[in-house]
């Protein structure tokens, strides 16, 4: 199962390489696209609102370098690595100046999140950002929304092909607070992904 949802995984990174539907995007080291990244079998995926700037770029791996060291403290909180998780986001591409994805390039997109999300089928999935905490409501309008910051909930829902939902802020919000908050926010992270991974039936 692992091997076959990894060629999967294959085709639909090497179709989001390819991908020119938003004029302006994947051109590269300036807009490039990236799939997601990690593992296949993940129950947990982690997704943002689109790739980050050039070291996300040149790594083909969402949330390198910059903010991106917040999401790498929680999985540290974890006792996980980035490639035992799943990373994505809801614009593969890295929107030109650093602005915000627009609508027309969030709904292009939609199919790639879709296809990933079918693949893997998670038990938690963790929204950095309104833009990607919007999109993956409007995905499983019938989940779970679990708190922020993060409490285990009393049951896990198993068994369920619909996921729970964390809603969380982005990383580059948080690495602009207080260190107090900062450390907050990488101590909810790291026990959502925890939880995320315990393989019980009781929170």
């Amino acid at each position: 199962m692992s091997d076959d949802r990894a060629r999967q995984m294959a085709v639909v990174g090497e179709r989001i390489r390819r991908c020119h539907h938003c004029e302006g995007m994947n051109v590269h080291d300036q807009t490039q696209a990236s799939p997601g990244y990690g593992s296949p079998s993940s129950p947990v995926v982690v997704v943002g609102q689109s790739l980050c700037g050039k070291p996300c770029m040149r790594a083909q791996i969402p949330f390198t370098g910059g903010s991106g060291r917040f999401l790498n403290l929680g999985l540290e909180r974890a006792g996980l690595g980035k490639s035992d998780i799943f990373t994505t986001n809801v614009v593969h591409c890295h929107p030109p100046g650093n602005r915000s994805s627009l609508p027309h390039e969030i709904q292009n997109c939609r199919p790639y999140l879709l296809r990933e999300l079918a693949i893997i089928q998670p038990r938690l999935v963790i929204g950095l950002g309104k833009d990607a905490s919007a999109a993956l409501r409007g995905i499983f309008p019938e989940a779970r929304e679990l708190p922020w910051p993060f409490t285990p909930p009393r049951s896990r829902r198993r068994n369920s092909k619909i996921p729970d939902l964390l809603s969380a802020p982005h990383p580059s919000w948080i690495k602009y607070q207080p260190a107090d908050e900062r450390d907050a926010y990488v101590a909810s992270l790291g026990s959502a992904l925890r939880w995320g991974f315990r393989d019980t039936t009781t929170g």
